[in-house]
Protein backbone atom coordinates (compact mmCIF):
# COMPACT_ATOMS: atom_id res chain seq x y z
CA UNK A 1 0.00 0.00 0.00
CA UNK A 2 1.36 3.40 -0.93
CA UNK A 3 2.12 5.70 1.98
CA UNK A 4 -0.47 8.33 1.04
CA UNK A 5 -3.19 5.68 0.69
CA UNK A 6 -2.27 4.17 4.02
CA UNK A 7 -2.35 7.52 5.78
CA UNK A 8 -5.73 8.29 4.24
CA UNK A 9 -7.20 4.97 5.30
CA UNK A 10 -5.86 5.33 8.82
CA UNK A 11 -7.12 8.91 9.10
CA UNK A 12 -10.60 7.70 8.18
CA UNK A 13 -10.29 4.95 10.74
CA UNK A 14 -9.24 7.38 13.45
CA UNK A 15 -12.37 9.46 12.88
CA UNK A 16 -14.80 6.53 12.71
CA UNK A 17 -14.02 3.12 14.13
CA UNK A 18 -11.48 4.49 16.59
CA UNK A 19 -14.14 6.66 18.15
CA UNK A 20 -16.91 4.09 17.92
CA UNK A 21 -18.70 2.58 20.90
CA UNK A 22 -18.29 -1.11 20.10
CA UNK A 23 -15.34 -3.48 20.44
CA UNK A 24 -14.21 -5.80 17.69
CA UNK A 25 -14.55 -9.42 18.73
CA UNK A 26 -13.59 -11.14 15.50
CA UNK A 27 -16.00 -13.96 14.75
CA UNK A 28 -17.51 -13.78 18.21
CA UNK A 29 -16.78 -13.58 21.92
CA UNK A 30 -15.60 -17.18 22.05
CA UNK A 31 -12.96 -16.74 19.34
CA UNK A 32 -9.52 -16.25 20.97
CA UNK A 33 -7.39 -13.21 20.30
CA UNK A 34 -3.86 -14.47 19.66
CA UNK A 35 -1.23 -12.02 20.88
CA UNK A 36 2.08 -12.83 19.20
CA UNK A 37 5.35 -11.75 20.84
CA UNK A 38 8.24 -12.24 18.36
CA UNK A 39 10.85 -12.73 21.08
CA UNK A 40 11.36 -15.27 23.90
CA UNK A 41 9.74 -14.83 27.34
CA UNK A 42 11.33 -12.41 29.76
CA UNK A 43 12.04 -9.40 27.56
CA UNK A 44 10.33 -6.02 27.42
CA UNK A 45 8.04 -6.97 24.53
CA UNK A 46 6.90 -10.07 26.41
CA UNK A 47 6.15 -8.04 29.55
CA UNK A 48 4.03 -5.60 27.56
CA UNK A 49 2.24 -8.27 25.56
CA UNK A 50 1.15 -10.14 28.67
CA UNK A 51 0.19 -7.05 30.69
CA UNK A 52 -2.00 -5.64 27.91
CA UNK A 53 -3.20 -9.05 26.73
CA UNK A 54 -4.70 -10.02 30.06
CA UNK A 55 -6.55 -6.71 30.29
CA UNK A 56 -7.87 -7.07 26.72
CA UNK A 57 -9.42 -10.38 27.72
CA UNK A 58 -11.69 -8.51 30.13
CA UNK A 59 -12.37 -5.56 27.85
CA UNK A 60 -13.19 -7.65 24.79
CA UNK A 61 -14.99 -10.44 26.65
CA UNK A 62 -13.05 -13.14 24.80
CA UNK A 63 -10.08 -15.41 25.49
CA UNK A 64 -6.61 -13.95 24.89
CA UNK A 65 -3.69 -16.30 24.21
CA UNK A 66 -0.14 -14.91 24.37
CA UNK A 67 2.27 -16.81 22.13
CA UNK A 68 6.05 -16.37 21.89
CA UNK A 69 7.33 -16.89 18.33
CA UNK A 70 10.99 -15.84 18.41
CA UNK A 71 13.51 -15.98 15.61
CA UNK A 72 15.46 -13.91 13.08
CA UNK A 73 15.31 -10.67 15.09
CA UNK A 74 11.52 -10.60 15.12
CA UNK A 75 10.97 -11.66 11.51
CA UNK A 76 9.46 -15.06 12.36
CA UNK A 77 6.70 -13.64 14.56
CA UNK A 78 6.04 -10.70 12.26
CA UNK A 79 5.66 -12.93 9.20
CA UNK A 80 3.39 -15.28 11.14
CA UNK A 81 1.02 -12.39 11.84
CA UNK A 82 1.34 -10.99 8.30
CA UNK A 83 0.25 -14.35 6.88
CA UNK A 84 -2.59 -14.87 9.36
CA UNK A 85 -6.25 -14.44 8.49
CA UNK A 86 -7.28 -10.81 8.05
CA UNK A 87 -9.92 -11.00 10.75
CA UNK A 88 -8.28 -9.09 13.59
CA UNK A 89 -7.84 -12.24 15.68
CA UNK A 90 -4.02 -12.24 15.54
CA UNK A 91 -2.21 -9.24 17.03
CA UNK A 92 1.54 -8.62 16.91
CA UNK A 93 3.24 -6.97 19.90
CA UNK A 94 6.59 -5.67 18.68
CA UNK A 95 9.07 -2.86 18.73
CA UNK A 96 8.05 0.21 16.78
CA UNK A 97 9.47 -1.42 13.65
CA UNK A 98 7.69 -4.80 13.52
CA UNK A 99 10.29 -6.55 11.38
CA UNK A 100 13.92 -5.62 10.78
CA UNK A 101 13.34 -6.14 7.05
CA UNK A 102 11.45 -2.84 7.07
CA UNK A 103 14.77 -1.02 7.40
CA UNK A 104 15.84 -2.01 3.89
CA UNK A 105 12.53 -1.23 2.18
CA UNK A 106 11.35 1.93 0.44
CA UNK A 107 8.96 3.94 2.61
CA UNK A 108 6.25 3.39 -0.02
CA UNK A 109 6.24 -0.34 0.83
CA UNK A 110 5.75 0.12 4.58
CA UNK A 111 2.34 -1.30 5.44
CA UNK A 112 2.23 -3.85 2.64
CA UNK A 113 2.28 -6.77 5.10
CA UNK A 114 1.28 -5.38 8.50
CA UNK A 115 -1.20 -2.67 9.44
CA UNK A 116 -0.58 -0.54 12.56
CA UNK A 117 -3.10 -0.72 15.38
CA UNK A 118 -1.82 1.23 18.39
CA UNK A 119 1.34 2.55 20.00
CA UNK A 120 1.86 0.93 23.41
CA UNK A 121 4.82 2.39 25.28
CA UNK A 122 8.30 3.85 25.16
CA UNK A 123 11.37 3.20 27.29
CA UNK A 124 14.91 4.55 27.39
CA UNK A 125 17.83 2.14 27.68
CA UNK A 126 20.16 1.48 30.55
CA UNK A 127 23.75 1.18 29.42
CA UNK A 128 24.84 -1.67 31.69
CA UNK A 129 27.99 -3.72 32.15
CA UNK A 130 28.98 -6.82 34.02
CA UNK A 131 30.65 -5.83 37.34
CA UNK A 132 33.81 -7.59 36.16
CA UNK A 133 34.35 -4.73 33.72
CA UNK A 134 36.74 -2.29 35.45
CA UNK A 135 35.02 0.83 34.06
CA UNK A 136 32.93 2.63 36.67
CA UNK A 137 31.60 5.33 34.32
CA UNK A 138 30.60 5.50 30.67
CA UNK A 139 33.62 7.67 29.93
CA UNK A 140 35.90 5.06 31.50
CA UNK A 141 34.29 2.35 29.40
CA UNK A 142 34.91 4.35 26.22
CA UNK A 143 38.56 4.79 27.18
CA UNK A 144 38.85 1.08 28.04
CA UNK A 145 37.37 0.12 24.68
CA UNK A 146 39.74 2.46 22.84
CA UNK A 147 42.69 0.92 24.64
CA UNK A 148 41.62 -2.60 23.63
CA UNK A 149 40.03 -2.31 20.17
CA UNK A 150 38.09 -5.35 19.02
CA UNK A 151 38.27 -7.19 22.34
CA UNK A 152 35.23 -6.03 24.32
CA UNK A 153 31.76 -7.29 23.37
CA UNK A 154 28.22 -6.01 23.46
CA UNK A 155 25.04 -8.03 23.19
CA UNK A 156 21.66 -7.42 21.59
CA UNK A 157 18.40 -9.40 21.27
CA UNK A 158 19.25 -9.88 17.57
CA UNK A 159 20.70 -8.25 14.48
CA UNK A 160 19.08 -4.92 13.59
CA UNK A 161 16.90 -4.88 16.71
CA UNK A 162 16.40 -1.45 18.32
CA UNK A 163 18.97 -2.27 21.03
CA UNK A 164 21.52 -3.23 18.39
CA UNK A 165 20.90 -0.08 16.36
CA UNK A 166 21.15 2.14 19.45
CA UNK A 167 24.47 0.58 20.41
CA UNK A 168 25.79 0.92 16.86
CA UNK A 169 24.83 4.60 16.87
CA UNK A 170 26.67 5.07 20.16
CA UNK A 171 29.70 3.07 19.03
CA UNK A 172 29.96 5.15 15.85
CA UNK A 173 29.56 8.45 17.69
CA UNK A 174 32.30 7.81 20.28
CA UNK A 175 34.59 5.93 17.88
CA UNK A 176 35.08 2.59 19.64
CA UNK A 177 35.57 -0.89 18.19
CA UNK A 178 33.58 -3.46 20.20
CA UNK A 179 32.25 -6.75 18.91
CA UNK A 180 28.55 -7.45 18.47
CA UNK A 181 27.07 -10.69 19.83
CA UNK A 182 23.45 -11.15 18.68
CA UNK A 183 21.05 -13.35 20.68
CA UNK A 184 17.59 -14.78 20.13
CA UNK A 185 15.92 -12.36 22.53
CA UNK A 186 16.56 -10.26 25.62
CA UNK A 187 16.45 -13.16 28.09
CA UNK A 188 19.46 -15.06 26.66
CA UNK A 189 21.35 -11.77 26.24
CA UNK A 190 20.87 -10.83 29.89
CA UNK A 191 21.86 -14.33 31.04
CA UNK A 192 25.21 -14.05 29.27
CA UNK A 193 25.77 -10.49 30.51
CA UNK A 194 25.19 -11.63 34.08
CA UNK A 195 27.55 -14.54 33.50
CA UNK A 196 30.30 -12.34 32.08
CA UNK A 197 30.26 -13.84 28.58
CA UNK A 198 29.62 -10.33 27.18
CA UNK A 199 30.57 -7.00 28.70
CA UNK A 200 27.95 -4.39 27.74
CA UNK A 201 24.33 -4.00 26.68
CA UNK A 202 21.82 -1.29 25.91
CA UNK A 203 18.84 -2.87 27.71
CA UNK A 204 15.35 -1.71 28.56
CA UNK A 205 14.76 -0.61 32.13
CA UNK A 206 12.44 -3.62 32.50
CA UNK A 207 15.23 -6.02 31.59
CA UNK A 208 18.11 -4.47 33.56
CA UNK A 209 16.79 -2.54 36.57
CA UNK A 210 16.40 -5.43 39.00
CA UNK A 211 19.94 -6.61 38.30
CA UNK A 212 21.33 -3.08 38.72
CA UNK A 213 19.60 -2.67 42.08
CA UNK A 214 20.82 -6.08 43.25
CA UNK A 215 24.41 -5.24 42.28
CA UNK A 216 24.65 -7.99 39.68
CA UNK A 217 25.06 -5.35 36.96
CA UNK A 218 26.49 -1.84 36.90
CA UNK A 219 24.51 0.90 35.14
CA UNK A 220 26.81 3.40 33.47
CA UNK A 221 24.14 5.69 32.00
CA UNK A 222 20.54 6.05 30.89
CA UNK A 223 19.82 7.08 27.30
CA UNK A 224 16.95 9.47 28.09
CA UNK A 225 17.30 13.25 28.08
CA UNK A 226 16.78 13.35 31.85
CA UNK A 227 17.61 11.04 34.73
CA UNK A 228 15.02 8.49 35.77
CA UNK A 229 13.25 9.08 39.10
CA UNK A 230 13.50 5.36 39.82
CA UNK A 231 17.30 5.37 39.32
CA UNK A 232 18.34 8.88 40.36
CA UNK A 233 22.03 8.02 40.73
CA UNK A 234 22.40 6.87 37.12
CA UNK A 235 23.57 9.76 34.91
CA UNK A 236 22.34 10.45 31.41
CA UNK A 237 24.68 9.81 28.49
CA UNK A 238 25.04 13.58 28.12
CA UNK A 239 25.99 13.95 31.79
CA UNK A 240 28.57 11.23 31.22
CA UNK A 241 30.28 13.57 28.78
CA UNK A 242 28.81 12.39 25.46
CA UNK A 243 26.59 15.12 24.04
CA UNK A 244 23.62 14.82 21.70
CA UNK A 245 22.86 11.15 22.27
CA UNK A 246 19.32 10.14 23.21
CA UNK A 247 17.82 6.76 22.38
CA UNK A 248 14.69 4.85 23.34
CA UNK A 249 12.75 1.78 22.33
CA UNK A 250 9.11 2.09 21.38
CA UNK A 251 6.50 -0.65 21.16
CA UNK A 252 3.40 -1.01 19.02
CA UNK A 253 0.78 -3.48 17.83
CA UNK A 254 -0.02 -4.68 14.31
CA UNK A 255 -2.38 -6.96 12.41
CA UNK A 256 -2.20 -8.44 8.92
CA UNK A 257 -2.49 -5.84 6.18
CA UNK A 258 -5.96 -5.85 4.68
CA UNK A 259 -7.73 -6.39 8.00
CA UNK A 260 -11.05 -4.55 8.08
CA UNK A 261 -11.01 -1.04 9.53
CA UNK A 262 -13.76 -2.00 11.98
CA UNK A 263 -11.62 -4.79 13.45
CA UNK A 264 -8.57 -2.51 13.73
CA UNK A 265 -10.69 0.22 15.27
CA UNK A 266 -12.11 -2.10 17.92
CA UNK A 267 -8.67 -3.35 18.88
CA UNK A 268 -7.29 0.17 18.95
CA UNK A 269 -10.04 1.41 21.22
CA UNK A 270 -9.67 -1.55 23.57
CA UNK A 271 -5.88 -1.11 23.80
CA UNK A 272 -6.28 2.59 24.55
CA UNK A 273 -8.74 1.70 27.29
CA UNK A 274 -6.32 -0.89 28.66
CA UNK A 275 -3.61 1.76 28.82
CA UNK A 276 -5.82 3.99 30.97
CA UNK A 277 -6.43 1.20 33.48
CA UNK A 278 -4.67 2.00 36.75
CA UNK A 279 -3.43 -1.54 37.27
CA UNK A 280 -2.05 -1.81 33.74
CA UNK A 281 -0.39 1.61 33.87
CA UNK A 282 1.09 0.75 37.24
CA UNK A 283 2.50 -2.48 35.84
CA UNK A 284 4.06 -0.69 32.87
CA UNK A 285 5.50 2.17 34.93
CA UNK A 286 6.83 -0.34 37.45
CA UNK A 287 8.73 -2.01 34.62
CA UNK A 288 10.18 1.30 33.41
CA UNK A 289 7.80 1.90 30.48
CA UNK A 290 6.02 5.13 29.57
CA UNK A 291 2.47 4.30 28.34
CA UNK A 292 1.57 6.03 25.07
CA UNK A 293 -1.55 4.92 23.15
CA UNK A 294 -3.17 6.93 20.35
CA UNK A 295 -4.67 6.37 16.90
CA UNK A 296 -3.27 3.96 14.28
CA UNK A 297 -1.98 6.98 12.33
CA UNK A 298 0.25 7.95 15.27
CA UNK A 299 1.97 4.57 15.17
CA UNK A 300 2.22 4.63 11.37
CA UNK A 301 3.88 8.05 11.31
CA UNK A 302 6.37 7.05 14.03
CA UNK A 303 7.13 3.85 12.16
CA UNK A 304 7.93 5.71 8.95
CA UNK A 305 10.12 8.19 10.83
CA UNK A 306 12.16 5.49 12.54
CA UNK A 307 12.67 3.47 9.38
CA UNK A 308 13.87 6.61 7.60
CA UNK A 309 16.19 7.53 10.47
CA UNK A 310 18.10 4.25 10.77
CA UNK A 311 17.75 2.52 7.41
CA UNK A 312 21.14 3.86 6.27
CA UNK A 313 22.86 1.65 8.86
CA UNK A 314 21.30 -1.40 7.22
CA UNK A 315 21.68 -0.33 3.61
CA UNK A 316 25.34 0.55 4.15
CA UNK A 317 26.04 -2.96 5.39
CA UNK A 318 26.99 -1.85 8.92
CA UNK A 319 24.04 -3.84 10.29
CA UNK A 320 23.11 -7.25 8.90
CA UNK A 321 19.54 -8.48 8.69
CA UNK A 322 19.06 -12.12 9.62
CA UNK A 323 17.16 -14.43 7.31
CA UNK A 324 14.01 -16.01 8.69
Amino acid sequence: MQRRHMLGAMAALASSAYLGKGHAQGAGGSVPLHVVVPFPPGGGTDVLGRAIGYRLEKLLGRPVVVENKPGASGIVGAEYVAKSDRDGNTLLFSGLVPSVRYYSRPLSQIGAELAPVCMIARSPYLVAVNPGVPAKTLGEFVQLAKSKPGTLTFGSPGNATPQHLATERFRSQVGIDILHVPYRGTGPMMTDLLGGQIQLVFATVAAAEQHVKSGRLRALAVTSADRLDRLPDVPTVAEAGIADFVAEIAFGTYVAAGTAAAAIGGLNRAINQALTDGEVRGKLVEQGFIPVGGAPTDLEKSLLAEVKAVSDLVRSGKVRIDAA
